[in-house]
């Protein structure tokens, strides 16, 4: 067997196991019985692919938006230190 063709292999079980594991966690928030929720996996990870993009863009708003309120304390940090205050 390739090392390609094993870490493949490799890649599916992990994948695998990770669809099995959220769909038990589903399946106990929801009350239903695994193989119900199983059933269904295939079209949540498809919708949960297409969120990434958007997911992403909030993920960096908000980076973005944490980033700059750190700016503005330091300024304001900066400002307290050349006029003597502390803080």
């Amino acid at each position: 067997m390739s090392r390609f063709a094993s870490l493949v292999g490799l890649a599916a079980a992990g994948a695998a196991v990770l669809v099995v594991d959220r769909a038990r966690r589903i399946a106990e928030d929801e009350d239903r019985p695994l193989p119900d929720v199983l059933a269904g996996m295939a079209a949540r990870v498809v919708a949960d692919l297409r969120t990434i993009p958007d997911d992403l863009r909030d993920a960096a708003g908000e980076g973005r938006r944490a980033a700059e309120r750190r700016g503005e304390e330091i300024d304001e940090d900066m400002r307290a230190a050349r006029e003597g205050r502390t803080g």
